[in-house]
């Protein structure tokens, strides 16, 4: 497995810079492509050596070829106060949306010649709410999306405090108690020794502290809406590996957004793309139907699959990962695939007039 970095200024400021990642096992002119986009402060770095806890690696494990973007926030340096973070005000939907186009370009550009000349967009989380809007404005340079527990964002729709420029130009991932430091603290601890005792005295072990911290995020509803380890979808260690790696800050002007318009809706409508959507149940009782409704939006053949008693982060890296997503994802990549490559060779895979088209379908599934 070869992982390869790229990074390339895209604005004047020294924070002005995106980055990419592929993952390899070697060059197959047919593997589907894939760019990944990460969630809320989160960037394309590698967290985990395990392809069953990470879907990207799994992935290019099984074949794929896999990018995965770095935004513009990962090259913000965490001791950065918030006046010099005026350059965060500017940083919109949109602006994001340019970055992956420029992203898909080069990735594009990179894989000339092979039989794919579209890729597939894998979205987690706010990498979701990316993902439809690039295929509003792209639908051309994609085959398909790929949703892991995201949807189409409205403003205010994640919820959690929101503090609005000039007051901060970029929300914290540190919280008033859970400061940034005490954080980053607690996450080497679980790290370097699961079982050392807990920073909390009323938690047995640095562990357990964490599950506890990730079970009752407030701004995910509290009750394994960040993860559900005490259903044993997720794991202190890996949840540690992964957490770590996060962003500081993030730009506070898209939580303000609707980015949506409804004439991106419109183009939306029109794309007719495939999707595959996760939906997980913990953060809201309306979580699923909202993760269904955009997958809709597109207009195409789409398959929805609800993992009752799963937390967020559980979709991404939790235990039972590999078996209930990652798998159904490359099935569903791998059918895919080859009807791409079929039009890639002149062979037209669309139904005869009489033939029935396929449509969605939704599944809902329990522990």
């Amino acid at each position: 497995m070869t992982e390869t970095g790229w990074t390339a200024a895209v604005g004047k400021s020294a924070f002005d810079r995106i980055g990419l990642h592929r993952l390899t096992s070697g060059f197959n002119p047919g593997a589907p492509l894939i760019l990944f986009l990460p969630g809320t402060n989160m960037n394309g770095e590698l967290p985990l050596t395990d392809p069953d806890h990470w879907l990207p690696l799994y992935l290019a494990v099984h074949g794929c070829e896999v990018w995965a973007l770095d935004y513009r926030t990962h090259f913000v340096p965490p001791d950065t106060p918030q006046p010099g973070l005026a350059e965060l005000r500017g940083w919109t939907d949109a602006r994001f949306v340019s970055d992956i186009d420029a992203a898909v370009n080069f990735i594009l550009t990179a894989a000339a010649g092979r039989a794919q000349r579209r890729l597939y967009i894998a979205g987690f989380s706010r990498g979701a709410a990316f993902a439809y809007l690039y295929a509003a404005e792209h639908p051309q340079k994609l085959a398909g999306l790929i949703i892991l527990d995201g949807f189409i964002l409205r403003r205010g729709s994640l919820g959690g405090p929101k503090i609005s420029p000039p007051a901060a130009w970029a929300t914290d991932i540190g919280g008033k108690s859970l400061t940034y430091d005490k954080r980053k603290a607690l996450l080497e601890l679980v790290i370097r020794d699961p079982k050392a005792p807990a920073p909390i005295a009323r938690y047995r072990t640095a562990a357990e502290n964490l599950d506890q911290v990730v079970y009752e995020s407030k701004a995910f509803g509290g009750r394994g809406g960040l993860a559900n380890p005490a259903g044993h979808f997720s794991d202190a260690l890996t949840l540690a590996r992964v957490l770590i790696t996060y962003d500081r800050y993030w730009p506070a002007v898209q939580d303000d957004e609707d980015p949506m318009t409804p004439e991106l809706s419109r183009k939306l409508a029109a794309s007719k793309l495939p999707v595959i959507a996760f939906a997980s149940t913990n953060i809201s009782p309306r979580w699923p139907s909202w993760v269904a409704g955009a997958a809709a939006q597109t207009g195409g053949p789409h398959t929805v699959i609800i993992l009752a008693g799963w937390g967020h982060l559980d979709i991404l890296c939790g235990t039972r990962a590999a078996a209930r997503v990652y798998a159904p994802v490359r099935a569903w990549l791998t059918r895919h695939a080859a009807e791409e490559r079929g039009r890639a060779a002149g062979f037209s895979a669309a139904p005869s007039a009489g033939a029935p088209r396929p449509g969605p379908t939704s599944q809902s599934t329990g522990r």
